[in-house]
């Protein structure tokens, strides 16, 4: 069924037993919140079954007095949601306005929603103490309660009137369809008024019809057929008794003749019943769809004899689309004879494109007729829907394209995220100008590779890239770790800082610890030379900085001041596999932090003369496998992991050394 059934349902059970209800309604069908109301989305009985199955179960009511409760809800929300004038205006009377049920379907069908509802039948009988009787056909079993609601909330809405039903008769029969067979129900209803003051039951179902004038003008056989070209009149037996003279050119002409049978020229599209007198009559008022079985010169080629040369000139257009199968759309009318019947129809065309597609022209339409209205509106209908359609796919490019934009520019952000402190990258975001500042005091360190100049050109330039991506790679993870700040790499330098951008006094402290770890990472490094442990040195001062931004196509924060310097120094006069510090840095690790430091002793340093300078050991706050986050094998790893860091870079002089010298550290 269609969604628009769903969303009502939903409507209804909202506004007597509130939300929460309708969730355990919901559960209980085993439909996903959100989904079971899709409004244009058409679902399968058996999932509308399902919802009204679990609302019945849950509100403890029959199904039937489900359906009946709905049947009077739709009404109401049909007209609130804008249809009250519609459904206001299809007639004066109750009767009208079950007659004209079926087209009022068919509308919603074809042209609001065009979803195939399938929707049921109705036929009224006025009876002489002038109650109604209705017949109600559909082919989905069970459903005649929403019938009884419908009717009673319509009544009372729309026609002010009490009405009681009663069901007379309610029957099933199996019906043979070109899509195959289906169960067709039959149920019929007695609809009385209850007692109004002054008024019959006939004054208020049939409305007042003025008396015919006097005399009588009779239309000629040719003039009916000129007027309306696309009708035709069967008898009892479905035979033809009449034709519109236009349908020749789109039928066969013998099949149109006098006695020959409906069935051989047209196929029942809408509504879905077997083509014969009964079921015509049982559903008089649906909108009848019939199409061309057979055309012209489809005929002609069964036959072996096609058209001739004159012939063809004769058709001219109708031949260019002979293998176009003409629909006729109209009205079934009941003769007062009672056995004949007339098709009162237009061709059912509703754009310019399907108009030339059969070969026809407006002029083909009766000027009484409004198709030729519909065909033009809808032409305008159907060029809004296209530019509305390409404004649609303008959007979602446009969408997607903004999307894809979002990406990049989460891409760049974060790029500028690596590249610059997060503080100042959100500064430049939002576009404002980064000021140099400078920090009383902050600790710098560089490492490099000694063997790196030796190890250029004998590799492959991508195996040195590996080398430097493997190694920095896992230096930038102890950064994070660590909480530093990595400011550049050039070649196999790599610069980090602590205490910058952010403020912090454990500054060196943590670039002790980062020293440290990257002395133990580079360990599990392989030399692609000597096939051995990659070995490093570091160089660590601590004093005060300038920092700022540089730059705007490539920005970089940059640090400046002679505390760099001398941090670059103590790198480049700094021993294979050893920390090399400054007086001032070791003072200033051991504020916050307890370190083992050994005296090098006065160190002719280029550019600054004679320092006292220290090798960095160990940390007594942190072990190596704290410090680089990784676990420690221990059958084969000390506890700290320190000495196999000593045992691989120290000599034996500097093992004494560190021996006996005194533990530098906080008290």
């Amino acid at each position: 069924m269609f969604g628009f059934i769903h969303e009502s349902v939903r409507q209804l059970m909202i506004r007597k037993y509130g939300e929460e209800f309708w969730q355990k309604v919901l559960a209980r069908a085993g439909f996903e919140a959100g989904k079971e109301n899709i409004v244009n989305h058409y679902y399968a009985d058996s999932d509308t079954y399902l919802l009204v199955d679990a609302v019945s179960v849950i509100s403890k009511m029959p199904r039937e007095q489900v359906w009946e409760m709905y049947g009077s809800f739709l009404i109401e929300y049909t007209m609130e949601i804008g249809w009250d004038d519609l459904i206001r205006s299809m007639s004066p009377d109750l009767k009208g306005f079950l007659d004209n049920l079926d087209s009022l379907h068919y509308f919603i069908d074809h042209v609001v929603y065009k979803a195939n509802l399938r929707g049921p039948s109705f036929r009224c009988e006025e009876n002489a103490d002038g109650s109604i009787t209705l017949h109600y056909y559909t082919g989905r079993p069970g459903l005649y309660p929403i019938v009884k609601g419908v009717l009673r909330e319509a009544a009372r809405r729309v026609f002010k009137l009490d009405v009681s039903l009663t069901i007379t008769g309610r029957t099933q029969r199996s019906v043979q369809m070109s899509t195959g067979e289906r169960t067709e129900e039959h149920v019929i209803f007695l609809i009385k008024t209850a007692a109004t003051s002054g008024k019959t039951d006939h004054d208020m179902f049939t409305a007042v019809m003025p008396s015919p004038t006097s005399g009588v003008c009779r239309l000629t056989a040719q003039d009916f057929v000129n007027t309306f070209p696309y009708h035709f009149v069967i008898d009892q037996d479905c035979k033809f008794v009449q034709v519109g003279r236009e349908l020749t050119n789109y039928v066969a002409p013998d099949l149109l003749t006098s006695g020959s049978s409906l069935i051989r020229a047209f196929e029942i599209n809408r509504p879905q019943i077997p083509l014969d007198f009964e079921n015509i009559c049982n559903f008089i008022n649906a909108v009848f769809v019939l199409q061309v079985r057979t055309t012209p010169m489809e005929y002609r080629r069964k036959r072996g004899d096609g058209p001739t040369v004159e012939q063809q000139a004769l058709e001219g257009a109708a031949l260019e689309t002979s293998n176009q199968h003409l629909k006729l759309k109209g009205q079934m009318m009941l003769l007062k004879t009672g056995i004949h019947i007339m098709y009162l129809c237009s061709p059912y065309v509703t754009s310019i494109p399907e108009l030339l597609q059969f070969g026809m022209r407006l002029s083909n339409m009766p000027l009484h007729d409004a198709t030729r209205d519909l065909i033009l509106l809808n032409q305008q209908r159907l060029s809004d829907v296209e530019m509305n359609l390409q404004l649609e796919a303008s959007n979602e490019q446009l969408e997607l394209m903004a999307k894809d934009l979002e990406k990049e520019k989460t891409k760049t952000d974060q790029l500028l995220s690596e590249m610059l402190p997060p503080s100042v990258a959100h500064q430049l975001k939002l576009g404002q100008s980064v000021d140099a500042r400078e920090y009383d005091c902050a600790t710098v360190m560089f490492s490099d590779v000694p063997n790196f100049q030796s190890i250029v050109p004998n590799c492959p330039p991508k195996d040195v890239v590996f080398l430097l991506n493997e190694l920095f790679t896992k230096f930038d993870r102890l950064v994070i770790l660590q909480k530093a700040y990595k400011v550049e790499t050039v070649g196999d330098s790599y610069m980090s800082v602590g205490g910058i951008p952010e403020d912090c006094e454990n500054h060196c402290e943590i670039i002790c610890h980062l020293a440290l770890g990257m002395l133990f990472e580079a360990t599990t490094v392989c030399d692609p030379i000597q096939k051995t442990p990659l070995a490093i040195r570091a160089g660590i001062h601590s004093g005060p900085v300038v920092a700022g931004v540089v730059g705007a196509k490539m920005p970089r924060y940059c640090l400046f001041g002679d505390t760099v310097n001398t941090a670059s120094r103590m790198e480049s006069h700094s021993p294979l596999g050893r920390i090399h510090c400054s007086e001032s840095a070791m003072n200033c690790a051991l504020k916050t932090g307890r370190f083992q430091f050994i005296p090098r002793g006065k160190v002719q340093i280029k550019g600054k003369g004679e320092m006292q300078t220290f090798y960095l050991v160990r940390s007594y706050k942190k072990s190596v496998w704290e410090i680089v986050e990784r676990p420690r094998d221990e059958e084969v790893n000390t506890i700290d992991g320190y000495d196999e860091m000593l045992d691989m870079f120290a000599n034996e002089d500097e093992l004494g050394k560190i021996a006996k010298t005194r533990v530098c550290s906080l008290q």
